[in-house]
């Protein structure tokens, strides 16, 4: 008699993308299951995308990760577990499985341990040798490692909770490991909370290495290079009421990463480099946190400060040169960083249909760096946002929103001084709804934003090269409901940026370039369960090419075609400044079917590309008319675009 299978989760989802250059197939599959007091939990997870290169060849990557897990429980103290794990990268052609047993011990309903012991393999091209070759490297070995798990409550408001794994692997002659624990801790005091959470990791890699361009004259030899990396993350909250709605929070965290190279089975007389990375940030926050019916603010003091290292650890047996050089571009990477600033914002409602937001933060920041690293700096940034939400009636809703930058860099050292600037960004989006019934839904936008970048002072000899930037763009959205499960949708935009250089002490600009995008897209739904879209989509955008190049044929001075002697016409190239058009129209059309919790839906559309220019300025007379005709036939191409995505819940 065969046992009752009982499948109780199961999630198989795929999708396919066509981009300009790039196909992608994704495919995802979760299955929890459980047949005759054995549990099953699977997941696999697989990726492909194609690139289309210059020649036309497509260049795959593809990736497939799987793990699997077995279950048979025994008593109620006691069960078995098979883990299995697989990873595939068809790009760099690795290939990594590993198989684990082990038997899981329950302490206590919320405590456990796993002992497991198994078998690894890792696959992967090896060192290319002198005939061209790259063979395949196989390495096997056992493994062994250990999991555990305890949640603790000690009584009202108190909570523990620990996890931990551990896993090593001996796949001669390379090595792997894998440590992690994670721990946190909760407690109320009264009114107050607080908590604490601890996670520490260690990693080891190992993975072939070819010798270097250093290494060019010495005899091919696999050497291996080991990563590992040790990781700490630490956190603290604490959180106290003071009066009422006001709560007093203060949060720190410290992070801390060291990552150690070594290169082992080197020959004697090849060179190679053994670093040590070395990062450490603190962060710390101390503020008021109000919360009432009708107004929630908080205010907030934070402060950062961080730290990286790099250093040569095999210097002393490399010749002084190689060392010497190595070491000063690892220093060039080093920095230490101090951040203070203050956070604040306030939601609330002033009248019965009218709220307000209010944002601001102010930010100082020094970045310290070594004498050899000209990126020594100072910054200070301040941002405010403002928002008004205001209920016009029951059918309109209108929402102003103003934000304001104001940023300053200024770098200590002489070679980069001169980049020392000043920006400040200013912009106002109004936006109002209008839903006159239920089946219809109106939304107009609009947009004003002026950047504007101000240099600290010109070198004598030099241009300044403060610039402005200033966009106007609109915005319109339309929802109608036309019959019943149909409806009509279309949305247009318009955007005007203009660029130019900023005469900042008389407040003038002059313009050197302008840019225009027009968006237009209608579209029609229809369809309950079964539901399908058609539509038609245009985007235009034009601006300034100080360098348009135009393909023309060539005329004699009779006016004529010149031809070679095969009978085909010959051309030249010409480039002016001029503008650019780029101009893309096409149909879009979409069907998505649902029941329950599974889902298919095709979006797809195709953009028929026409990129023309007209040219300034005096062309050649005799083929003027054929050189201002090819400019304004341009070039034309086909781009489909695709998205298919499946997704089955059973």
């Amino acid at each position: 008699m065969l046992a009752a299978t009982t499948i109780q989760a199961q999630v198989v989802s795929s999708g396919f993308e066509r981009d300009v250059n790039r196909y992608r197939w994704t495919s995802n599959a979760f299955v929890d299951a459980a047949a005759g007091g054995w549990e099953l939990a699977m997941a696999n997870r697989f990726v492909s995308d194609a690139y289309v290169q210059y020649d036309n060849r497509l260049r795959f990557r593809d990736e497939n990760i799987l793990r699997l897990t077995v279950r048979r429980p025994f008593t109620r103290v006691l069960s078995a577990e098979v883990r299995g794990r697989m990873d595939w990268y068809g790009l760099s052609r690795a290939f990594t499985q590993g198989l684990y047993a082990g038997v899981r011990a329950a302490l206590s309903p919320s405590a456990f341990v796993e002992p497991t012991i198994g078998i690894a393999a890792d696959r992967r091209p090896g060192v290319l040798q002198d005939d061209g070759t790259l063979p395949q490297r196989l390495d096997t070995g056992p493994a062994f490692g250990a999991r555990m798990g305890a949640r603790r409550t000690g009584g009202p408001g108190y909570q523990l909770t620990l996890e931990g794994e551990a896993l090593w692997q001996q796949i001669t002659p390379r090595r792997g490991r894998s440590l992690q624990f994670a721990g946190g801790a909760a407690r109320d005091f009264g009114s107050a909370t607080l908590t604490t959470a601890v996670r520490v990791a260690s990693r080891r890699r190992d993975t072939y290495q070819s010798a270097s361009f250093l290494n060019r004259n010495v005899a091919r030899s696999e050497t291996i290079e080991a990563t590992v990396s040790d990781t700490l993350d630490a956190s603290i909250e604490f959180l106290a009421p003071v009066y009422r709605g006001l709560r007093l929070r203060a949060q720190a965290e410290l992070r801390a990463n060291r990552r150690q190279i070594r290169t082992h089975r080197a020959p004697e007389e090849t060179l190679f480099f053994d670093t040590d990375f070395d990062r450490r940030a603190l962060d710390a926050s101390v503020g008021l946190v109000y919360d009432a019916p009708n107004l929630a603010a908080q205010l907030l003091v934070e402060s950062t400060a961080a730290s990286e290292q790099r250093r040569l650890t095999n210097g002393a047996t490399l010749p002084p040169s190689e060392a010497t050089q190595k070491s000063n571009l690892l220093l060039q990477a080093d920095f230490d960083e101090g951040i203070v600033g203050i956070r604040g914002s306030l939601r609330g409602t002033l009248l019965p249909r009218l709220a307000v937001l209010l944002t601001g933060s102010s930010r100082i920041v020094r970045h310290d760096t070594p004498e050899a690293n000209p990126d020594d700096r100072d910054e200070v940034y301040h941002q405010a946002e403002l928002g008004l939400q205001w209920l016009l009636s029951r059918y309109v809703q209108a929402d102003v929103r103003l934000f304001g930058s104001w940023f300053h860099a200024v770098y200590l050292r002489s070679e980069r001084s001169a980049e020392n600037n000043v920006q400040r960004s200013l912009r106002l989006r109004p936006t109002v709804r209008w839903n006159p019934t239920e089946h219809t839904r109106v939304r107009i936008a609009s947009e004003v934003r002026a950047n504007y970048t101000v240099d600290d002072f010109v070198l004598p000899g030099r241009r300044p090269t403060d610039q402005s930037a200033r966009e106007m763009r609109m915005e319109a959205a339309l929802d109608q409901r036309v019959w019943m499960d149909t409806d009509l949708r279309a949305s247009v935009s318009y955007a005007d940026l203009r660029l130019g250089r900023l005469l900042w002490d008389s407040f003038a600009e002059i313009p050197f370039d302008t840019l225009r995008t027009y968006n237009a897209w209608l579209r029609m739904e229809t369809g309950r369960r079964l539901r399908t879209t058609i539509g038609w989509r245009l985007y235009l955008r034009s601006d300034y090419d100080r360098a348009a190049t135009v393909q023309y044929e060539r005329v004699g001075t009779d006016g004529t075609v010149i031809r070679d002697d095969k009978g085909q016409v010959l051309t030249s190239r010409i480039t002016r400044p001029g503008r650019r058009w780029i101009q893309q129209i096409g149909p879009t059309a979409a069907v998505s079917w649902q029941r329950g919790p599974s889902e298919f839906r095709l979006d797809a559309w195709a953009n028929i590309q026409r990129v023309y220019h007209r040219l300034y300025g005096d062309l050649p007379e005799v083929s003027a008319p054929r050189i201002r005709a090819a400019a304004r036939a341009g070039t034309r191409r086909f781009i489909p675009m695709m998205t298919l995505t499946v997704v089955w819940n059973l």
